[in-house]
């Protein structure tokens, strides 16, 4: 005879995900996976598929529709959702003085938690708005097999957090800042329209971006343990005299107390560095100015990262350095406190995060628009303090802190950190005899 038993269970020994097994099994389980491939029969077209535990099998066939968009069409999009941001966020001026831009420290600390909060309403409404509209954008142009779909993620999406993957080698969307109102009855273009910080999706949930599978790949940073090993890439000119905080000499001390590091201000030393197979860092830092594909008088320019020396490096450096070394780098975490540095494209010369991705790095977590740089190093000191405590994964990381600086500081500038993997990446756990890390340059 046998019977069912119903039982709770009343704790979660993963720390709501934050905590994983300290071995190379320990992955998260995915409540939603995204798929966009590009149709070979109609290039202008998407098949788009979903599955998980948020969306199950109902016995009715898969998830699946076609999205009729262009990839010209969808690059626009997401660049006019960007531009918004960068307009309404990064260049907004204090409406009253006009002299200096709002974010580019901590609302709160600096004007006090009534002006802050005043100010970012009709700030959060807008970047609601285009965060809704590209979100819309994608799922309501297609098939009915599109739209059925289109109708169970957002069920899914409003019943609270999910841990989701988008695979994509395709398709390169901002997850994080776009936006679904809890609300289905909201709407968001009404004159007196409110908004809700759990509406934007890199505030509720955990999420992803994955470009497919890579041979060689780890998620567990250091598993055979030893020191920690971290590659500072700084253009040092991005501090000032005079800055408090100092925005390089914080991110730098840091670092040095948690691994040792090799600092690199100089095109050739990257170049050296990254062509070298016996060189494997388990952290790789960028703190400098860049951008995505621009264009001029001259034309596109790729996207670049430009150091100390002034000499760009380039999209097309970092593929060249890859043919060079000849085997892929040991999959470390690369934090991008540059401008752009977490934005993707199908097209190579279009971001840094594809390129890097194709050298070896196995998480890269950086902006989608341009970055002031003491908001920028105030991110990467807190996520350093998370990421250096073993077995603390990257995904909740950027979610907790996108959560703290919209609620304790009043800004939305942590949404717009995204992953390209990093859902499961942590460093592994440090042997109890392991003799202390002593920080020196290499």
């Amino acid at each position: 005879m046998t019977r069912d038993i119903s039982f709770t269970t009343e704790f979660d020994r993963f720390d709501n995900f934050r905590e994983v097994p300290r071995h190379s099994g320990g992955v998260a389980h995915r409540t939603i996976h995204l798929f966009f491939e590009q149709r070979t029969s109609a290039p202008d077209s998407f098949t788009v598929r979903m599955h998980g535990d948020a969306v199950p099998y109902d016995g009715n066939g898969e998830w699946r529709g076609i999205m009729r968009r262009k990839p010209s069409e969808i690059a626009v999009a997401v660049q006019t959702a960007l531009s918004c941001w960068f307009d309404d966020v990064v260049r907004y001026r204090i409406p009253e003085t006009r002299k200096e831009y709002y974010y580019d420290s901590l609302p709160v600390d600096s004007f006090g938690a009534a002006f802050a909060q005043e100010l970012l309403r009709p700030v959060g409404l807008k970047l609601a708005r285009a965060g809704h509209k590209l979100l819309q954008f994608l799922f309501t142009e297609g098939d009915d097999g599109l739209k059925r779909l289109w109708e169970s993620l957002k069920g899914a999406l409003r019943q609270g957090e999910q841990v989701i993957t988008v695979h994509s080698a395709d398709v390169f969307i901002p997850w994080g800042m776009l936006y679904l109102p809890p609300d289905p009855a909201t709407r968001l273009n009404g004159r007196d329209a409110k908004w809700e910080p759990s509406g934007f999706l890199g505030y509720t949930h955990l999420i992803e971006h994955s470009i497919g599978r890579a041979e060689g790949y780890h998620h567990v940073i250091n598993e055979e343990g030893g020191a920690l090993l971290s590659g500072l890439h700084f253009d040092t000119r991005i501090q000032k005299a005079g800055d408090t905080p100092p925005v390089i000499d914080n991110v730098r001390g840091l670092m040095e107390r948690h691994s040792e590091i090799a600092l690199r201000t100089r095109k050739d030393e990257v170049a050296e560095a990254f062509c070298d197979p016996g060189v494997n860092e388990h952290v790789l830092l960028f703190a400098a100015h860049g951008s995505a594909l621009t264009f001029g008088a001259n034309g596109p320019a790729e996207a670049r990262v430009v150091l100390t020396d002034d000499e760009p490096i380039r999209s097309s450096d970092f593929e060249y350095w890859r043919s060079e070394r000849s085997e892929r780098m040991a999959s470390p975490l690369c934090f991008m406190m540059v401008c752009a540095g977490g934005r993707a494209a199908p097209a190579l010369h279009e971001g840094l995060g594809l390129a890097l991705l194709n050298l070896g790095v196995g998480c890269l977590v950086g902006p989608q628009v341009d970055i002031p740089r003491k908001f920028a190093s105030h991110y990467a000191c807190r996520f350093f303090e998370a990421f250096f405590r073993p077995g603390t994964r990257v995904a909740p990381i950027a979610r907790d802190l996108a959560r703290r600086y919209l609620d304790e500081q009043a800004t939305p500038l942590g949404l717009a950190f995204t992953l390209l993997r990093g859902m499961d990446n942590h460093i592994a756990a440090v042997p109890e005899d392991a003799a202390p890390v002593k920080a020196v340059n290499r």
